[in-house]
C-alpha cells in the first residue's frame, strides 16, 4: 500500500500516515461560519483537504474514508447580518432572518465550492445505496450534544459557571499550549481574550453564554443561551468521529486560540480518547503581495472571480501551484499562468 507522510502540527515532524482504522478513516476540517459570501482565502483549506480526502479514497477506498466538514451557524456574525437586514425593513423575525440567511450562504458556499470542483464531505453509512451520505453538520442541529459536553467538563471541574456564561479553566488542562508551541504564562499578553469580570482567569474561554430579546437560544441547566465557537466543533467531532480519529485540519489562522480551546475540552470530556492523532494547518493567502483586506481594495470572494469569467478549474490550479504550508500569493499573472497550462493540457489529452 502507499505510504502517506504528513507533516502533523501537534508534533512537528513529517510522519507516515498510520490511520487508527484503515477500514474508517476518519478527517474532520473546519468549516465556515455561514454569515456571508467565501472569500478568497476561505477557499484554501477547502481544495487542500480535497486533495487529501481523495488521496486517502484512492490509498483506502471511497466507502473507507470519513470526511467531516461543519457549518457554523449560529455566531455573533450571524445575528448581527441578521439585525442589520431586519432594521432595513426585511420582513420576519430575527430568528426567521438569521435562518434565512445561513441558508441562503450555505447555498452560496456549495455553489462556489463546486465551481472550484471541491468534493463534498461524506460519511459511511448503510442508509443510502452509495454506502455515504454528506457530513456537513450544523452547529445547530448538535446543541444537546454541546449542553451534554459542557455539563460533563463542569462535573468534572473543567469548566464553571459565572453571571449566566459557562467558562473552561485553561489551567485545568496541564496540556494547553502544545499545539501551538505556547506556554500559558506568556500567552496573557499577546492573546486575544475576552476580559470579563467574572472569569477566574483571563485565559478562560466561553463555553456557554446567555441569550436575550430576539436572540438565538436553547434552554440549558444554565438558563437561556447558545453555545461558544469552540465547543461546537469538539462535540460535533466526537459525534460522527469518535473521542479519537485521526486528522483534525484547518487554515493557520484556527491553531490558536480554536484548535488549542478544541483539544482542552475534548481531552478532558473524554480523557479515555486522543482526540485527533494528527494535526494539518494550511498557510495564509495573500492578494498580489499584500494580506487581503477590504481597507486596502483587495478583498474578493470566489464568486466575484467566477462572475469575472475566471473558471473554477483556473482558481484551483492557482492554489495547488503553491506548497499548502507555504504562505499563497493570488496575482492576475498566476491565474494567466493557470489558465494556459491547463489549455496546453487539454490540448495534450483532447488532441
Amino acid at each position: 500500500m502507499v505510504t502517506i507522510r504528513l507533516t502533523n502540527t501537534k508534533t512537528r515532524r513529517k510522519e507516515d500516515f498510520q490511520p487508527i482504522d484503515p477500514a474508517n478513516v476518519r478527517m474532520y476540517v473546519c468549516g465556515p461560519t455561514v454569515y456571508d459570501r467565501a472569500h478568497l482565502g476561505n477557499a484554501r483549506p477547502v481544495i487542500v483537504f480535497d486533495v487529501l480526502n481523495r488521496l486517502l479514497r484512492h490509498v483506502y477506498g471511497p466507502e473507507h474514508v470519513t470526511y467531516v466538514r461543519n457549518f457554523t451557524d449560529v455566531d455573533d456574525k450571524i445575528n448581527a447580518e441578521a439585525l442589520r437586514r431586519q432594521q432595513a425593513g426585511a420582513p420576519g423575525t430575527l430568528e426567521d432572518l438569521i435562518r434565512q440567511r445561513t441558508e441562503e450562504t450555505i447555498a452560496w458556499y456549495h455553489a462556489d465550492m463546486d465551481a472550484l470542483g471541491a468534493e463534498r464531505p461524506a460519511i459511511k453509512t448503510d442508509r443510502s445505496p452509495e454506502g455515504l451520505r454528506m457530513a456537513e453538520p450544523r452547529a445547530t442541529e448538535y446543541i444537546g450534544q454541546m449542553v451534554t459536553m459542557i455539563a460533563g467538563l463542569i462535573a468534572s471541574g473543567h469548566a464553571y459557571e459565572a453571571s449566566g456564561h459557562v467558562l473552561f479553566r485553561v489551567r485545568s488542562y496541564k496540556g494547553y499550549g502544545k499545539l501551538s508551541g505556547r506556554s500559558v504564562d506568556d500567552m496573557i499578553a499577546g492573546a486575544r481574550v475576552e476580559v470579563a469580570p467574572f472569569k477566574e482567569d483571563p485565559l478562560d474561554f466561553v463555553l456557554w453564554k446567555p441569550s436575550s430579546g430576539e436572540e438565538p437560544g436553547w434552554s440549558s441547566p444554565w438558563g437561556k443561551g447558545r453555545p461558544g465557537w469552540h465547543i461546537e466543533c469538539s462535540a460535533m467531532a466526537h459525534e460522527l468521529l469518535g473521542e479519537s480519529f485521526d486528522i483534525h485540519g484547518g487554515g493557520l489562522d484556527l491553531q490558536f486560540p480554536h484548535h488549542e480551546n478544541e483539544i482542552a475540552q475534548s481531552a478532558c470530556a473524554h480523557p479515555h480518547g486522543d482526540f485527533a492523532h494528527y494535526w494539518l494547518h494550511n498557510e495564509m493567502l495573500q492578494v498580489e503581495g499584500k494580506k487581503m483586506s477590504k481597507s486596502l481594495g483587495n478583498f474578493f470572494t470566489v464568486r466575484d472571480l467566477l462572475n469575472q469569467g475566471v473558471p473554477g478549474e483556473v482558481i484551483r490550479f492557482v492554489f495547488l501551484m503553491t506548497h499548502y504550508r507555504s504562505p499563497m500569493d493570488w496575482t492576475a499573472e498566476k491565474a494567466r499562468q493557470a489558465k494556459t497550462t491547463l489549455q496546453q493540457w487539454h490540448k495534450l489529452t483532447h488532441g
